[in-house]
């Protein structure tokens, strides 16, 4: 058995070091996103719904100049496995940099319209303010493949918590000092500061200016089909909220945003810190070969939606409680929609464990293929719906969230040569606990007060029911978490 550092490694030897790398990054998205959550709460009984909205709508923007900024040569180095910091690394780097440079300044250059769109024209200053944050981010793109590719997940860890404190230390002191919207603008910028900084520190990489023809077209001939998947991905999530910024307003963005924040945290966050580790896993066991290769992703499959799917209940049968409780009255409007967006963050589960077998087996426009046309179809309705409020965007979302997952997963099946049976199995327990999570935190939450106390009991009778349902019908699949977990060893950092 190889080093992960030097050459290939076992079966068993990847699933540990799989294992220990979701829990190095889940302890970065639980330390990180709890300093960004307790930031949130206070800033939402600091700001009005309309700051969110104009953030929200800034954010949206920034988000579709952001997917271009390494044009998809961070996964290139990824799915190449080299080692150390090579040539083909620096001329990345150089190529992330004058790249980063353009998209901030078309940012910079688009602000007015994007706030002539978003019925905020004396905001101007703010989002090109905002946009700078792009510059930031594009310093550690390459870093932060070098990290993957080498599962280096501790180091990733440190910058995520540092830019989380930076974030969050700024936007709070700024709320506090009554300064609205820029309180948020202001700590975004200064997190990305903190984690390019961070980046630079623990990966040295010096640009090169020598730009190779052939190394930089290898890189690009990898990175754009993979760079047009993100567009479409970023269309997906982001979509939505350009669609009710453009065509409601500030303040029903600013209730719409709410009602993904739960969602996004404990959920989307949980589906993020996985894939930002299943590339460079799926990439290391495409090396194994294709058995291996096949039982890397049905444990991704069991792992994933055995997490997704309860939260997504959990999230659901809290939502009436949760908002009015965390965040105060002023965002109850948001509670049918954050039921609604939880339901869909769980079904996620399954395009995020299926997603990243496409790029690391060199097939990322087989993805590509089956995302545009469902993307396109999911917008234009919303684009109709929006005008009759959030909740009707929310349901659209969720439609076609339940068509897409089983397209994907089928798709998947067959490039990798997995099973439906074989799928339907590995889902068997998440499924499970989530309907526990239904049957009895369901009709707590409607027997309870949108109070502490209401709170405290819906979480209490979900959790039972939960429980009881995956040591009742699949106890063997809590045994094999447990197991994975106790075996991880120290193998999530080299």
């Amino acid at each position: 058995m190889s080093d992960p550092d030097t050459g290939p490694v076992g079966a068993r030897e990847l699933s540990r070091r799989a294992v220990g790398g979701f829990l190095w990054s889940a302890a970065s998205f639980g330390a990180s996103k709890l300093i960004v959550f307790v930031m949130t709460v206070v800033l939402a009984r600091l700001l009005a719904p309309a700051d969110f909205g104009l953030v929200a709508a800034g954010l949206s923007v920034a988000a579709f100049l952001e997917i271009a900024l390494d044009f998809g040569v961070g996964s290139a180095i990824i799915y190449e496995q080299e080692r150390g910091i090579t040539e083909r690394v620096r001329i990345a780097f150089s190529l992330s940099l004058l790249i980063a440079v353009a998209m901030t300044g078309i940012g910079v250059a688009i602000s007015p319209f994007v706030a002539a769109y978003f019925k905020v024209p004396q905001s101007t200053a703010m989002f090109q303010v905002l946009f700078c944050y792009l510059l930031l981010r594009g310093v550690g793109l390459v870093q932060d493949a070098v990290l993957q590719r080498d599962l280096r997940y501790r180091t990733r860890t440190v910058v995520d918590i540092l830019r989380a404190l930076g974030r969050g230390a700024a936007s709070v002191a700024l709320a506090f000092g009554g300064q609205g919207a820029w309180a948020i603008i202001i700590g975004t910028v200064a997190g990305e500061a903190v984690a390019a900084t961070a980046y630079c520190a623990f990966v040295r990489i010096t640009p090169t200016w020598r730009l190779r023809g052939p190394v930089v077209k290898a890189l690009l001939k990898f990175g754009l089909p993979l760079l047009t998947l993100n567009i479409v991905n970023t269309v997906s999530s982001e979509g939505d909220k350009m669609i009710v910024g453009g065509r409601l307003n500030p303040t029903a963005l600013g209730q719409y945003t709410i009602a993904q924040r739960l969602p996004e945290m404990l959920i989307d966050n949980v589906h993020w810190v996985f894939q930002r580790i299943a590339y460079g896993i799926y990439a290391r066991a495409r090396t194994g070969g294709p058995e291996m290769f096949r039982a890397a992703m049905l444990k991704a499959l069991r792992l994933v939606t055995f997490f997704g799917f309860p939260m997504g209940a959990a999230l659901a049968v809290i939502a009436p409680s949760a908002v009015p409780v965390l965040f105060s009255p002023m965002w109850t409007p948001a509670v049918p929609t954050m039921v609604v967006l939880s339901l869909t963050a769980g079904l996620a589960a399954i395009g995020y464990a299926s997603g990243d077998i496409f790029p690391a087996i060199g097939r990322p426009a087989a993805l590509l293929k089956v995302t545009a046309a469902t993307v396109g179809a999911e917008l234009a309705v919303m684009w109709f719906v929006a005008p009759y409020g959030i909740l009707l965007v929310a349901l659209t979302h969720l439609t076609f969230m339940i068509f897409w997952g089983p397209v994907r997963l089928h798709v998947a099946n067959r490039l990798v040569g997995t099973t439906w049976r074989e799928c339907l199995t590995a889902m068997r327990p998440g499924t499970l606990t989530a309907l526990g999570i239904g049957l009895l935190g369901g009709p707590a939450a409607l027997l309870t007060g949108p109070d502490w106390t209401g709170l405290a009991v819906t979480i209490a009778a979900g959790a039972a029911g939960g429980g009881g349902a995956v040591l009742l019908f699949d106890r063997p699949a809590l045994a094999e978490v447990i197991a994975l977990v106790r075996a991880r060893g120290d193998e999530g950092d080299q």
